[in-house]
């Protein structure tokens, strides 16, 4: 079997707004093989940039777009054609959007090969470890405690034993944090796990990160996320010596090496791989067993759409160190229909797909409506 084509698509909904919401668009891949087999693949980037990657005519032997990289390749090695893609593009790569482009096709060639072998993709990573997993809501945090409340308390009433906070009213300062943090925890109680993600983008030493997380333990989070920028390996060892509340990251790092050193040096308590920007499937799995061996847990970043949450499932079926499932709750047209597969939350979890491949289809309308034209 050969791959004989690959297909970008950008999908891109009328309206962007400048939240930190990126299931406003989305780059799909379609890879093709002379078996009339086709893979998907999504990863969660700048799709027109992710698409340059891919598309681009190659310079020079070391300087090469993805997609002629794969041309000819067999698809079933998916070791080997990760490794090619990440040597002939390391000129423009290494790290960043070269690598979500890569992560897009490497779940791409897991879909290919779980229909080949009539196997979902968690059975060609390991040993299941579960049928279904916890879940937790993912939502923006309001600016008004009041609405913080009542984002809350809705996601809990929806059957979530735990709901994520994140970005939006947190860039007001830590006085802020503090009334829409309070207001969230009383309105779920006790009963129900708060997880928070403060983000990074404003620039916080590790002596303001230290002082944030001892203002925010007495709201008891389950852990609080992306506190530094994802590159401040001092800066999170110096946060894990300081405090007690649990500390993760790892959505923003890319390839192996990046996640042996959060891990080591960074000494994060819990590691985010986002299955797409990581490297792809190929690259999450290795960090998941990393995190395992140094007795952490792995829970994979999944704010988009369906490809990327049925990836992250396939993954987490087969962690022995998995916690939980991001469900992302954006109101987007592409997060809530460009697979046409649900996943719907019963009694707090979500069930791991069993049909072949990443057991997702494209929903065509979808894509047909929010195609941006080449």
């Amino acid at each position: 079997m050969k791959i004989t084509d690959v297909e970008v698509l950008v999908l891109r909904q009328p309206e962007i707004q400048y939240v930190n919401d990126s299931s406003q668009d989305a780059c799909v891949v379609r890879v093709h093989t002379d078996a009339g087999i086709v893979g998907i693949g999504e990863t969660d980037s700048a799709p027109s940039v992710v698409k340059a990657c891919i598309e681009a005519p190659s310079s020079h032997y070391l300087c090469r777009g993805l997609r002629e990289i794969l041309l000819g390749q067999n698809p079933l090695d998916i070791e080997s054609c990760w490794d090619r893609m990440f040597e002939l593009s390391i000129w423009y790569g290494r790290r960043g959007v070269a690598l979500h482009a890569i992560g897009a096709l490497d779940l791409a060639l897991w879909d290919i090969r779980g229909k080949v072998e009539g196997k979902p993709v968690w059975a060609l990573l390991g040993e299941k470890q579960r049928s279904r997993i916890r879940a937790y809501a993912s939502v923006l945090m309001p600016d008004r405690p009041d609405d913080a409340a009542r984002v809350a308390a809705h996601w809990a009433e929806h059957g979530f034993t735990a709901v994520k906070l994140g970005w939006g009213g947190f860039r007001m300062g830590l006085t802020a944090a503090r009334k829409l943090v309070g207001a969230a925890r009383r309105a779920l109680g006790d009963e129900v796990e708060l997880l928070l993600d403060v983000g990074f983008v404003q620039r916080r030493v590790p002596a303001e990160a230290i002082e944030w997380v001892h203002q925010l333990a007495e709201f008891h989070p389950y852990w609080i996320e992306e506190i530094l920028p994802p590159d401040d390996l001092d800066g999170y060892r110096k946060l894990a010596d300081a405090v007690d509340t649990p500390i993760a990251t790892g959505e923003n790092n890319a390839t192996v090496q990046d996640f042996v050193d959060l891990l080591d040096r960074g000494r994060v308590d819990i590691v985010q791989p986002d299955v797409t920007r990581c490297g792809g499937l190929t690259v999450a799995h290795r960090v998941g067993w990393l995190a395992h061996e140094r007795h952490r847990p792995c829970v994979p970043h999944a704010w988009r759409n369906g490809i990327v949450v049925s990836a992250s499932l396939h993954l987490n079926a087969v962690l022995p160190n998995a916690v939980f499932q991001e469900a992302c709750q954006a109101e987007t047209p592409l997060n809530r229909g460009l697979v046409r597969e649900t996943f719907d939350v019963h009694d707090g979890s979500l069930g791991i797909p069993d049909a072949p491949g990443l057991g997702v289809t494209l929903n065509e309308e979808t894509v047909n409506r929010y195609r941006v034209a080449n």
